[in-house]
């Protein structure tokens, strides 16, 4: 059964906005085995979406249209689709119900405006939208089904899952079952990952690959005629993924890496605290964006100028004078004197040079050194050459550090 996405609007064609709910429904519907061959992007023009209407009937069995639903001028989804299937737009009474509902519930008055959302093509089935005004609907055009969803992100993912996977799923019974995981790796390049699974493809499962900087990601996904054997296969293939790329991998569950980092702190009722220069605070501020980050992480300071390392973690002047801001030295008590401030179990320090400018020879742009200490264990720092733009060796340090504070709390450094 092949499935077609057609996104509307002219933010999309303008480049203004990103075409997310394509991005995620295409994860969604590949991740539950559904065949999705085609996508369509079109401007707020009644020509062009009439023509990709009639291009995806030709090709597909099921068509899911985002976008154009609103109740502005140049939301025309609801009557283009009521020209192209050759039926009247007329007043739907459930989805008048609707819009009057939602806007008693919010205390605001229903316009003229709104209503026209409540005109739909004749014959359509009303899919209600439990996050907005915005009801979307199904046609079926002979053995082709239409679905028509608000392109508000929220809104739209709320009604696939709601309506067109039950929908899609009964339709097309005979598909085989998927089960996918998200791998996700640091440390490796895309190649280097190849590299590492050359000639490891098992039957009926299909691995891709995916660069999302700093990281590598990779969709295992396995099928099968059986749930069963398709659990089997991805559990198999997942044990062989982890044993060739070893400590690269720091989830086999699609997890971010300070989710991964805050579950381990969690588990072995660590604390952590960190003194960030270069990276701004960007390392708290993702270790603080998890829920529940306050069982384990208790302060973070951001020492930027030398006089704030020296007021603040108390490096004496002179050693920054000599070694220099940015070098173990430094980093090492930068670590150690944020873990005695806030008295916890962990301190990190982090100090680089992210560029463009401000490098020297003995140490270029892209210089980090991170320092880790350990009330028990001691105090140790590691230097880095990281490459790219400001923003990219910010993001890669904050994930050096991450990664880090990983391995050595599993103790593999």
């Amino acid at each position: 059964m092949d499935i077609e996405i057609i996104t509307t609007g002219n933010e999309l064609m303008s480049g203004l906005t990103l075409d997310t709910n394509f991005r995620w429904a295409a994860d969604r519907l590949t991740y539950l085995g559904f065949h999705l061959r085609y996508h369509t992007t079109t401007g707020d023009d009644e020509e062009a979406i009439i023509n990709s209407f009639n291009i995806a009937e030709k090709r597909s069995k099921a068509v899911l249209v985002s976008g154009g639903l609103g109740p502005t001028p140049d939301d025309l989804t609801a009557e283009v689709a009521s020209k192209y299937f050759g039926v009247p737009l007329e007043l739907n009474d459930s989805a008048l119900e609707m819009l009057e509902r939602i806007f008693r519930e919010r205390g605001r008055e229903l316009l003229e405006i709104n209503k026209k959302q409540a005109y739909l093509p004749k014959g359509s089935r009303i899919l209600e939208n439990f996050w907005g005004t915005a009801p979307g609907f199904q046609f079926d055009k002979g053995e082709v089904v239409f679905f028509f969803l608000p392109g508000v992100p929220k809104e739209f993912r709320s009604m696939i899952e709601e309506y067109v996977i039950p929908e899609l799923d009964r339709k097309n019974k005979a598909r085989k079952r998927h089960k996918a995981i998200l791998i996700k790796t640091f440390g490796l390049r895309e190649s280097e990952v190849a590299e590492r699974l050359k000639g490891f493809q098992g039957t009926g499962i299909e691995i891709g690959y995916r660069s999302h900087f700093p990281e590598i990601h990779l969709r295992i996904t396995a099928k099968a005629k059986y749930q069963a054997v398709a659990n089997r296969l991805l559990k198999e293939t997942k044990a062989e993924i982890v044993r060739r790329l070893d400590y690269y991998v720091f989830s086999t569950s699609g997890e971010m890496l300070e989710e991964v980092v805050g579950k381990l702190l969690r588990q072995k009722k660590m604390t952590i605290s960190i003194a960030e220069s270069c990276t701004g605070g960007l390392v708290a501020h993702r270790i603080t964006n998890i829920p529940g980050s306050s069982d384990y992480f208790e302060r973070g300071v951001v020492t930027y100028s030398n006089r704030s390392k020296e007021k603040m973690l108390r490096i004496s002047h002179h050693l920054i004078e000599t070694k220099g801001a940015v070098s173990a030295e430094v980093v090492e008590c930068m670590a150690e004197g944020v873990r005695k401030l806030a008295n916890t179990d962990l301190g990190i320090g982090i100090s680089g040079i992210a560029g463009p400018g401000g490098g020297t020879v003995e140490k270029p742009v892209g210089t980090v050194f991170i320092g880790i200490s350990d009330k028990s264990k001691g105090t140790f720092s590691k230097r880095f050459k990281f490459r790219g733009s400001r923003e990219e060796v910010k993001l890669i340090s904050s994930e050096a550090a991450l990664d880090w504070i990983r391995k050595f709390i599993l103790n593999d450094v």
